[in-house]
């Protein structure tokens, strides 16, 4: 027996009026998808539906994205599911955009998704292939190891069946993309909520790349802020007030070098093309040529800096850092990027995703984790201690030589 959705029914979960919607009836106690979206901020134009999935496709409200949201609901049997991931992959191929497919998929990726129940290796295999065909990403689950949980012969059975997949571009453009799984309530799955909103922490850790070295300018700035200004006080002081100005400085300069970059990129870009243009008409002459060669020589030199950046960022080493595969790079650093992301904490058995409370619960619990348990410490008496004289402690913390330095250095040397 099906059971037909009604506006009222799905009004409920949305609170209000105001949607649109699309569903697939259920078939008894199983199945049965519904989809639900603001009209003010997607518009649909295409819907395809079978028992186990339901396609939405339309426009976001800016008209420059397409997105497809496909809500799945996979059968139990293994045949059945390798059937529903072949219509999926050709409906994937078949059309444009961008993609979210979600749901409730019946099936794992690797045996840590499931506890006290049965690990299927071939329905993992095959879901494995499903994903990397259509090169679908997923998100870290945050709240929850497992969204699925059933009593059954008095053992409880716990697992992950239900995710959210999302095509390359989603990953890329949301790295920083929250996916968390609500408390259960009335269902024994567990809601998922996907969560694009970018929170701002602050300022990021400044870092710096080799390929700044090979920069004109760099090495200038480094020796004069580190040779010169030279400061009263505290070493310790003074070497992190020399490194604060460094940074600072090295903001500056990188900041108008790339925008240098930018604009010497463009006008190499036009003269390449002009030229190109030129050679499709008539033979060039040597000058000419020349000057085409050097343009195509400068492009791929500000293509090299980047690339270096990529490959530093993403903390990899390919093929001996010979591959410009710089769109693998930047996959790896959008991963990186989603897998050290701290979109929210746990605080009390409340999800905070607030930057001011995060920063406090995380400085809470570190100030905790390295209390000195110990309320008392033993005083020393150091009466009656020799000491150095003065003239020698002066000679133990004084600089050392360039004559000290090579003597030394020649003495390993020789021996």
């Amino acid at each position: 027996m099906s059971t037909i959705v009604q506006s009222g029914m799905l009004a409920n979960f949305w609170g209000g009026m105001g949607f649109d919607y699309e569903f697939v009836n259920s078939n008894g106690h199983s199945g049965g998808l519904a989809c639900m979206w603001d009209p003010k901020t997607y518009v649909k134009d295409m819907v395809a539906k079978d028992d186990n999935y339901l396609h939405v496709s339309g426009l976001l409200t800016d008209g420059s994205i397409r997105l497809n949201i496909i809500n799945v609901y996979t059968p139990q049997h293994n045949q059945d599911k390798r059937n529903l991931w072949v219509k999926i992959v050709q409906l994937m191929q078949s059309g444009q955009g961008w993609w979210l497919v979600f749901g409730d998929f019946n099936a794992v990726r690797n045996m840590g998704e499931r506890k006290n129940s049965k690990f299927d290796t071939v329905c993992a295999r095959d879901f494995h292939n499903f994903i990397d065909e259509v090169s679908l990403r997923e998100y870290n689950l945050k709240g929850m190891k497992y969204t699925y949980m059933t009593n059954r012969g008095g053992k409880c059975k716990m697992s992950r069946i239900d995710r959210m997949l999302v095509c390359c571009n989603v990953y890329k453009k949301w790295p920083n993309a929250c996916a968390r799984a609500l408390n259960r309530e009335l269902s024994d799955h567990s809601p998922l909520i996907l969560s694009l909103v970018d929170t701002n922490f602050g300022p990021k850790p400044f870092r710096c790349f080799d390929s700044w070295l090979d920069r004109p300018g760099c090495v200038e700035i480094i020796t004069s802020v580190l040779t010169g200004n030279n400061m009263e006080g505290p070493s310790d002081l003074n070497l992190n007030n020399k490194l604060k100005m460094l940074r600072n400085r090295l903001k500056v300069w990188y900041k108008a070098c790339k925008c240098n970059e930018e604009e010497e990129e463009k006008r190499l870009r036009k003269e390449r093309d002009e030229i190109e243009r030129l050679m499709e008409q008539k033979d060039l002459e040597e000058s000419k040529l020349w000057v085409w060669s050097e343009c195509k020589k400068s492009l791929e030199e500000i293509e090299l800096f980047r690339s270096r950046d990529i490959r530093k960022k993403s903390r990899v080493k390919w093929a001996a850092l010979g591959d410009e595969n710089t769109g693998f790079f930047h996959s790896t650093v959008n991963g990186r990027k989603a897998r050290n992301a701290i979109p929210g904490l746990q605080v009390n058995g409340e999800w905070v995703s607030k930057p001011t409370l995060v920063k406090k619960e995380v400085l809470r619990f570190f100030r905790a984790h390295f209390k000195e348990e110990c309320c008392f410490c033993p005083a020393l008496l150091c009466s009656g201690i020799n000491s150095i004289m003065d003239r020698d402690c002066d000679f133990l913390t004084a600089t050392f030589s360039k004559q000290e330095i090579k003597d030394a250095v020649f003495l390993l040397w020789f021996e």
